[in-house]
Formats: structure tokens, sequence, C-alpha cells
């Protein structure tokens, strides 16, 4: 959202730095009439620039500031001003902003090297043949997916394996840390996951949130929830076909109380892309057909969850399902010719 005003708009906004009546600033500004500043101040409230104390958005306004007064304002304007972003629509509408965009300009080069440099020829990258190396080299993003079910020892390896406590670390006055198999700032952790339950094998249809500790799941709300993937993940509809999805928060005070410096905001994106590279890999290695998107519905996933969106938010989607029977032998053909 973007707003046009006039100059005297700054000092309007200005004297309402702490709590004034209209009455008080009709008399700190005297050359304007009562009703155009009480009109001004209705269009301010109408776009959020202002709340009126006693209010629900005064309170939630109150509890942004104290939650992330040590990442304001970068890293605060940064998070809720690339919320709830519009994505196209349709592949039509998609492919008319990519045609729009490569008649403006040609796409950046994806390789950069040097010119007039030395170049150093490195031996041919080799490995013997093993479980990592056809696992790292099976990864893939799959939009398609068996209408099979996903076992339970399935989804309890994905959960176990991506975002379970493995064990601890002794960290001196901070006493024992969570381990996890992927790295976080400072051992913090912010990354928690809910599962949406769509085609699980012996797991009722639902919302759960996983414990990551006890390594189980804790029922929130049981139902059908396909269309409801869908339109969590921007209205993409191949989503709800997945069996299961993995709905991905941050839990920001976890890394706020130990960096207070907006800077520490990078690590929690940090965090999400190292957990879900492993969950990639995890999902590979059972044989399964993962997926991960940033396409969101911030807002929606925060109320469903019954979360406040300031102290822990909505951040990332992963999803999984059984793979379809043709990628299965076109990735097992690919995955030959490449080892």
């Amino acid at each position: 959202m973007s707003i046009s005003a006039d100059p005297v708009l700054i000092r309007l906004l200005d004297l309402f730095g702490d709590w004034r009546s209209e009455e008080q600033v009709s008399r700190l500004l005297a050359q304007y009439t009562k009703s155009s500043i009480r009109t001004t101040v209705r269009q301010l409230e109408k776009y959020t620039l202002l709340v009126r104390e006693g209010t629900p958005e005064a309170q939630r306004d109150f509890q942004f500031k104290q939650a992330w007064s040590g990442w304001l304002p970068s890293a605060g304007f940064f998070h809720f001003g690339s919320k709830d972003v519009r994505y196209c629509a349709t592949r039509h509408e998609l492919k008319k902003k990519l045609r729009r965009l490569l008649a403006n300009s040609p796409q950046p080069p994806f390789f950069k090297t040097y010119e007039n440099v030395r170049r150093l020829h490195l031996p041919t990258a080799t490995g013997a043949r093993g479980e990592f190396l056809e696992v790292l080299m099976s990864r893939r993003t799959h939009r398609r997916f068996s209408v099979q079910t996903l076992s339970l020892s399935s989804l309890s390896n994905i959960l176990y394996y991506t975002w379970g406590v493995t064990g601890s670390i002794p960290s001196g006055v901070l006493g024992d840390l969570p381990r996890k198999t992927s790295p976080s700032a400072g051992a913090r952790h912010p990354v928690e996951t809910y599962v949406l339950a769509l085609r699980v094998e012996g797991l009722p249809p639902g919302l759960y949130h996983y414990a990551t500790r006890e390594h189980c799941l804790e029922l929130l709300r049981l139902g059908n929830f396909d269309k409801k993937a869908a339109r969590y993940c921007a209205d993409q509809a191949w989503v709800q076909r997945a069996a299961a999805l993995f709905l991905m928060t941050a839990a920001f005070p976890r890394v706020m109380w130990k960096y207070n410096s907006p800077r520490a905001y990078r690590t929690v994106l940090l965090d999400a892309g190292h957990v879900c590279q492993t969950f990639c890999l995890v999902s590979t290695w059972l044989g399964l057909a993962p997926f991960c998107t940033m396409a969101l519905r911030d807002t929606l996933i925060e109320k469903d969850l019954g979360l406040d969106g300031i102290s822990e938010s909505a951040f990332y989607v992963a999803g999984v399902g059984l793979q379809w029977p043709t990628d299965t032998v076109r990735l097992r053909n690919r995955l030959s010719a490449s080892l």
C-alpha cells in the first residue's frame, strides 16, 4: 500500500506521537478547521496510520512495539511489509507477467565468471555410488502426487529427522540447548511446525502441532482441509493433492531474547531454509515427493493456527505426497545417467 499526501501530514502525525485528542491537536494547528482535522484523522485511521486509544488495534500496536523493539525499524518493516502479497492468480497471468519482464530486459546471467584470469580446472566430481549421493541427486520439487495415503511411520520419520530434538548441547550458563539435524544460530531453533494431515494412514484429517521434544502430535482441529490447503498456499490448486502439509512458523522471541539486533532476523530466514532442505532430503530418502513454497496467505494461516502474527508468525510451507508413477520412472532413469 502506498499513500501520497501533503507534507503537513507529517506534522500532524508527529503531534500524535503521544496520545492526544482531536481537540488538543486542533488547538496546536489553529490554522486548520476542526472539521478538516477530524476528517483527516478518520482517513489516517482508515489507512492504519493512526490507531485510537483503547481499541484492539491500539493494543496490537503496543504489543508489536514491545515484542519487536530490538528489531525495529528495519526488520519489522521488512517482515510485516512483505506479508499477504498478491500473487498471479493463473498460469496465463504469470506468463503475461514473464513476457512483460522479458520485453523490458533480458534475464540476469545465472553464472558469474571473471575474464582475463588464470583458471585451474578441477577433477571431474566423482563419488562412490551410495545412499547419500543417490538421495542428494534425486531431490526434486514435485507438483503432482499419487492418490495413495502417506504411512504414519513415514510422517513420523519426516518429523523426527527434520524438526525433532535428537540430543542436547551443553552451553554452560544457558544450560542444555536442543540439538537438531539442521544448524540454527545460537541453537535457538525458532521454527515451529504444524501438520496439516490430508491423507495420512491412521491419522484423522486435521490440523496438529508437532511437539519436538516429546515427538508427538497435538491435535488442534479435525476436519477436511483440502481446499484450505490450496488457500494457505495462495490458491495453488495442486497443493491440495499432497498427503500432508507442514506449516512452519517463526517463534521470534527465542532469537530476539539473545540477539537484540535487526540483523538477527536474517538468521530466522536462514533457519527456515536449512530446515526445509533437510525436509526435502529426508522425504527423498523415504522415496516420497516433497515440495516447498513461500507463496502464502500469511494472515489466514496465523488465524487458523490461533497465532497473534507478532510473537509467532507464518513463515514457510512444505508438503509431501507419494510420487506420481511416471515421475518415479523418469527420475530413476535420470539418476542412472548422472551417477
